[in-house]
């Protein structure tokens, strides 16, 4: 019990942490656009220009979605290695949690639910795990090339 606890309390906090995210209205378009606006007019280059915010914003929103969904699907990896599925099984986790993430937001007000951002959250599971398998193929080699005598 403790070592199946141990590889998936991480990823129960992690959803529960994703959940909170889209549960909150201070992560709505309209918020962050507004505390960017806020951050933006501080600084020497910002304020002002209502173009900048939008399209900052949209980086900013959808590279939260990425980091937070290619965590997810790390941990899950992390969950289910070594068995052989553990690649595929994390992007599934990750993709089917994505796809009800928007469900559940499509009934919070203020929130939208968009299929584009299912995509965005199924792409940065899968370069999470890219990002896994090369750290694992660069450890290997390197542990054969100290092996070895390299």
């Amino acid at each position: 019990m403790r070592a199946f606890l141990s590889r998936w309390l991480p990823v129960i906090l992690w959803c529960l942490v994703i959940y909170s995210f889209s549960e909150s209205s201070w992560f709505t378009g309209a918020n962050t656009a507004h505390v960017l606006q806020v951050i933006l007019s501080y600084l020497p280059f910002g304020g002002g220009d209502e173009e900048g915010p939008s399209w900052l914003n949209f980086v900013i929103r959808k590279a939260a979605h990425l980091t937070e969904f290619g965590i997810l699907a790390a941990l899950v990896w992390r969950a289910l290695a070594p068995k052989r599925f553990a690649y595929a099984g994390a992007w599934l986790f990750a993709t089917v949690y994505a796809a009800t993430d928007e469900w559940h937001q499509s009934f919070e007000p203020g929130r939208t639910a968009t299929p584009k951002d299912v995509v965005i959250d199924s792409c940065g599971a899968l370069l999470a795990l890219l990002i896994v398998w090369a750290c694992r193929c660069w450890a290997r080699t390197k542990h054969r090339a100290v092996k070895r005598g390299v």
